[in-house]
């Protein structure tokens, strides 16, 4: 269990502190309830879902799960009790607890698998042909990718040693699927070595989530997040990008998602060349994605008649829900993360 001492975490000037122990864990578990009660009372849930606060404190209780800090029973009902007291129900919502009912799934999926965190002799696993790239996954590492979004996440997880969901979202399907096209391993090795709230079980299943190794209807996201246009839906003031990426602080918000798009006066004008003072994009997004599509599809050609004994989201609404996009477009059902739909929400 943490100590109650202040743990520090990363380096820098950006980095906050971070309270351990029981007593931190209850103080931050009510602040958690009040909010999630105010919410409730408009009929709404998941109140840092559809625009997270990036640059706010930490609301998330995962370090102090993680750390047993706190019980997860505890958790689980004060915010089912909270939700039946606002709206006077006998019964909440499976939904409003479901991050939580995942949590506890990865424990049970990973119990008696020794390889859960491998691709290698993991029963649940496809086996992905990845590529191996390792200038590449350097470039992720080190948030040297030439997409600002991606960088700002990937600096904030050195300097703090947390981030956001929806930042773990988007890091991780640019490695794999979305444009790197390398192996989650690697990215699971990365999170556990740097994040404070790092979960043997947890951090592996998500991993295999996002990546369409396993946990889902047999690849059901063939498409991908936009580097570009899922960072402008999430930081639309572009806030967060400035604050772990100074070197863009003068570009307009016009371009701050996209910097090689500037005309070079504009970037003159905000002191950041892209190719000299940050680096051009190690991709073509539209192109790597199109081809990653095609692998993907190659995958379930390979891999259609084999049965992997293991769960899925139960539904396309749950999908969006655990990725922390907006209502499902309904006319479109049968999309999940695609390029497309980031469009309508830029």
């Amino acid at each position: 269990m943490l100590s109650a001492e202040i743990l520090k975490v990363g380096s820098g000037d950006v980095g906050k502190k971070y309270p351990g122990g029981e007593t931190a864990a209850l103080e931050l578990l009510h602040l958690r309830v009040q909010l999630e009660e105010k919410t409730f009372a408009k009929n709404e849930f998941m109140p840092n879902q559809t625009v997270p606060d990036l640059m706010g404190k930490p609301m998330s209780m995962s370090p102090y799960l993680r750390f047993g800090c706190i019980s997860v029973h505890r958790m689980f009902w004060m915010i089912r009790d909270t939700y039946c007291k606002v709206n006077s129900a006998e019964v909440a919502p499976t939904y409003l607890t479901s991050q939580l009912i995942w949590r506890e799934f990865f424990y049970t999926m990973s119990a008696t698998n020794p390889m859960y965190n491998r691709m290698k002799g993991n029963p649940i696993c496809l086996q992905i042909d990845w590529y191996d790239d390792d200038e590449s996954y350097q470039k992720w590492v080190q948030g040297k990718t030439g997409f600002p979004w991606i960088d700002a996440i990937m600096i904030q997880l050195h300097k703090e040693g947390w981030i956001h969901q929806v930042c773990r979202h988007a890091v991780s399907s640019f490695l794999t699927r979305g444009d790197l096209w390398i192996s989650w391993e690697k990215g699971f090795d990365t999170f556990e070595k740097h994040l404070l709230d790092a979960d043997w079980s947890v951090c592996a299943g998500n991993w295999m989530w996002l990546s369409s190794s396993a946990f889902e209807k047999f690849l059901q996201c063939p498409n991908c997040f936009c580097p570009v246009r899922y960072g402008r839906r999430m930081d639309p003031s572009g806030e967060y990008i400035k604050s772990f990426l100074p070197v863009l602080k003068n570009m307009p918000l016009k371009y701050l998602f996209e910097p090689w798009k500037a005309p070079l006066k504009v970037q003159e004008e905000a002191k950041c060349i892209v190719g000299k003072d940050y680096p051009k994009p190690m991709v073509k997004h539209s192109d790597v994605s199109k081809r990653n599509k095609k692998h993907m599809n190659d995958v379930m050609q390979v891999f259609k008649d084999i049965v992997v004994n293991h769960c899925a989201p139960s539904s396309e609404q749950e999908v969006y829900d655990l990725t922390w996009l907006p209502e499902i477009d309904l006319e479109r059902p049968t999309k999940c993360t695609a390029d497309e739909f980031c469009t309508k929400v830029h």
